[in-house]
């Protein structure tokens, strides 16, 4: 046998050791340059989940600065969008931040119809990365009509997924267990057992209440495998187990105990000829920090392990990335530290009841530092109007980071036990590699093409040709600024303002001679692009409200649409008594409650009579057809008959109480000329012809700021804005027909507290409207400036 010479095996070391040096050192350039720009996650705490009509979605926003785990301050602007349950988008809203929270509430008017709906909440910074960041959320709108019953689901998919991804034969492998139905949903199996091609069993395995297992599993080469799964209804399936690779890398991750963790990498004698001692290396990473630690097969050994102790890991996720000596990613696993991560636990304690009203105290058992910035939702005990199924834990530190769906992802942080962890690591194990792609990172940082919206800027043009440059525009603002505007070319720039809906901002003309005159301007305000459509989303495992409940439970009469109550720190903000249409002697007595006033909101988001029309299930055809001599088609979507020329009928419409026989005075119908209408899909009233709804319209009798132009100065141009960011409101409690009725413990709300602060010794007190409830429960999310998260539930006994 050949000697090789020592001198030689010492220079190949060397160059090998060099080799893998630039490669590490490569990895970690790339890796560092890919996270250099700051990433942040909105979170929405809902006071709600389900929605009745005339109620308000109240909610708060969370910003966080993943990379240094506190609440994140550039961003002040962030864009949500309200989708339909298809992923259409059906209204923007635009919101203000700052230091990291946000507010606001949006009406739930006659307009929506009862279904599934979604809103998602990102920033204008996000949308440099190819990692979807935005916050989606699901709700739930009640109106007339009942939801309908969700179709069962039918079928199975079975996937069994490899710890870190390599399948390898002649290796112990951990192999993963992925059963759900075709929904997308967990299902528990019974009882399930791998077999060879004789028929032996060789690994037994059941699955998690979300269809999550695993098992030990050491394939033979040349040896298929099939898998045997019975289901709780006696059924059984049978799937092939995929084929393992010939050469690779297992690589598993398992508790020691609660301090320590140890990782295993296992390999072949086919592999192990291959590496011979070549190192690996293991990169523990997350939002821009990282440790390396080398690891080596030793000489004639097919396994390696290290213990780590749980300090090394972050708080939160963890990335766990294993490199080759060339700096190849070759498997990948997610762990998850719970170390100093739930310690904002609470109390929550009844102080004293006075008159209307019960004075409520918060108090953290440990507090921080740092004040806390909470909010929080108080409902009826028995309520069945909230199922989040995120909470801030699983919003910051569990969804950014995993690539694939995740069914109720804050179970895994609700009174968090052995087995939650467990599953918890069960759930990573079948994700596979995280939601960052090694080769998006190879090829370089993301560019930086979108800013931090610290204002908009507002871009203007005064529709006059004996505008000079030496001519100046005077702006009033609602906070009583004003500033002098510079005019080039009859263009003007108001910067980095912060323009809310509906306010007025006043402008004049100031000549040469110093003269005022009123300006014809047009301004452009460009907010955050929303997208118009996103991908929703999959259908319900369980619905909360299904048709039968529906109809048992009122749920439309329980809120009057025409008053709210107060308490003492609470504002009413809206006025919503109805006295145009209470005023209009045109509409009959039994139709007035059931009137809708259109609002400037109605008017901004619906343009047309047709778009509210259409939004509430109609066909709407607005051009002439092939055929047809009507320039405006309106039907029903559903068919009601085998007939095809009565397949999709016509409703009954009637404008200012003349019925219309054609449609056609309804083209292009500007929603501002409808003072108010009503949309009845059940055709009450108009026997047989109603079987497709009936629609009256009521058009208005003179404009909306009639009384407004009347006194003002002819020298100043007050410009209404009809788009920007969304007032802040005050919280009202809405008025119920009932406090002791089923449909309130139901679905009403008794009070929604989206700024509460906690003062130095982690306590914070404030007062809900006594509602006689004996029970009552808080919903409580919140984070202080260190980052420190608070999710809690607290149920309370009212004596």
């Amino acid at each position: 046998m050949q000697r090789i010479p020592f001198l030689f095996l010492l220079l190949f070391t060397n160059v090998l050791m060099a080799q893998t040096d630039i490669g590490n050192n490569l990895v970690k350039d790339k890796f560092l340059k890919y996270f250099e720009l700051p990433r942040e996650t909105v979170f929405l705490h809902t006071n709600k989940s389900t929605y009745i009509t005339n109620e308000e979605i109240w909610f708060k926003g969370y910003v966080y600065d993943r990379h240094n785990s506190k609440p994140f301050q550039q961003s002040s602007a962030i864009h949500l969008g309200l989708y339909n349950h298809e992923g259409n988008q059906l209204k923007t809203y635009h919101f203000r931040a700052k230091d990291g929270f946000f507010k606001g509430n949006i009406e739930v008017d006659s307009v929506f119809a009862s279904g599934t709906y979604y809103l998602r909440a990102s920033t204008n910074w996000m949308k440099n990365f190819k990692e979807d960041d935005s916050y989606l959320q699901k709700i739930v709108i009640l109106n007339e009509e009942p939801l309908k019953k969700p179709v069962a689901a039918t079928g199975y998919d079975i996937q069994f997924l490899p710890e870190g991804g390599n399948f390898i034969v002649d290796a112990p492998n951990v192999m993963g267990v992925k059963v759900t139905d075709s929904n997308g949903y967990g299902v528990r199996i019974v009882e399930g057992s791998i077999f060879d091609m004789n028929n032996a069993q060789v690994a037994r395995f059941s699955t998690s209440i979300f269809g999550l297992g695993k098992f030990n599993f050491n394939p033979k080469a040349g040896m298929a495998y099939v898998a045997k799964l019975k289901f709780s209804d006696g059924s059984m399936q049978t799937v092939e187990i995929q084929k393992a690779e010939n050469k690779g890398v297992s690589f598993s991750v398992k508790n020691v105990d609660k301090d320590r963790l140890i990782i295993s990498l296992t390999t072949n004698n086919a592999t192990k000829e291959s590496i011979q001692e070549e190192p690996f290396y293991l990169l523990i990473h997350r939002d821009g920090h990282a440790n390396r630690i080398p690891v080596t097969f030793p000489k004639n050994k097919l396994f390696v392990s290290k213990i780590l102790n749980k300090d090394i890991l972050s708080k939160g996720m963890n990335i766990l990335t294993l490199f080759d000596a060339n700096g190849k990613p070759i498997a990948e696993r997610l762990v998850f530290n719970y170390a100093d991560l739930l310690d904002g636990k609470l109390n929550v304690n009844k102080l004293v009841v006075e008159g209307d009203s019960i004075k409520i105290q918060l108090k953290l058992q440990e507090p921080f530092n740092d004040l806390h910035n909470l909010s929080v939702s108080v409902l009826p005990g028995k309520t069945m109007s909230y199922n989040q199924q995120n909470s801030i834990y699983s919003a910051f530190y569990l969804k950014p980071y995993v690539r694939g769906f995740i069914e109720n992802p804050s179970y895994y942080f609700k009174n968090v036990t052995a087995k939650k962890e467990n599953n918890l690591d069960l759930l990573l194990m079948t994700q596979g590699w995280s939601k960052y792609d090694w080769n998006d990172i190879f090829k370089g940082p993301p560019n930086q093409f979108y800013e931090f919206e610290n204002g908009i800027d507002l871009e203007g043009t005064i529709n006059s040709r004996d505008i000079s440059s030496t001519n100046k525009l005077l702006v009033s603002f609602p906070d009583d600024r004003s500033t002098y505007l510079d005019i080039l070319d009859n263009r003007f720039l108001i910067q980095k303002y912060f323009p809310v809906k509906g306010e007025v901002l006043n402008f004049a003309l100031i000549s040469d001679n110093k003269k005022l005159t009123q300006p014809n301007i047009d301004l452009n305000i460009r907010l955050g692009v929303i997208p118009t459509r996103i991908n929703t989303v999959r259908k319900e495992k369980v619905e909360r409200i299904v048709a039968d409940t529906a109809k048992e439970v009122a749920v439309p009469d329980l809120v009057y649409a025409d008053n709210t109550i107060s308490l003492n720190e609470v504002t009413v903000v809206d006025n919503k008594i109805k006295k145009t249409v209470e005023n209009n002697v045109f509409i009959p007595k039994y139709l007035k409650g059931k009137m809708t006033e259109v609002t400037e909101d109605i008017e901004f988001n619906f343009p047309l009579i047709s778009d509210i029309i259409r939004s509430r299930g109609y066909y709407v055809r607005e051009e002439l057809s092939f055929g047809s001599t009507d320039r405006v088609i309106i039907r029903t979507r559903t068919v009601q008959s085998f007939d095809s020329k009565r397949s999709m009928p016509v409703p009954v419409i009637y404008l200012d109480n003349v019925r219309l026989t054609t449609f056609d005075l309804l083209y292009r119908m500007p929603t501002n000329e409808v003072e108010s209408f009503l949309i009845d899909k059940t055709g009450a009233g108009e026997g047989v012809r109603g079987s497709a709804g009936v629609i009256r319209i009521y058009t208005r009798r003179r404009p909306r700021d009639y009384d407004a132009q009347f006194g003002k100065d002819v020298n100043v141009l007050n410009y209404k804005l009809k788009e920007g960011f969304e007032p802040v409101k005050k919280f009202y409690t809405p008025k119920y027909n009932s406090y002791l009725s089923d449909e309130f413990e139901n679905f009403g709300t008794i009070h929604w507290a989206p700024e509460l602060k906690m003062n130095e010794n982690g306590i914070a007190t404030f007062k809900i409207l006594n509602t006689l409830q004996r029970d009552i429960i808080f919903y409580i999310e919140g984070m202080n400036a260190n980052g420190n998260l608070i999710s809690s539930e607290q149920s309370l006994i009212i004596e």
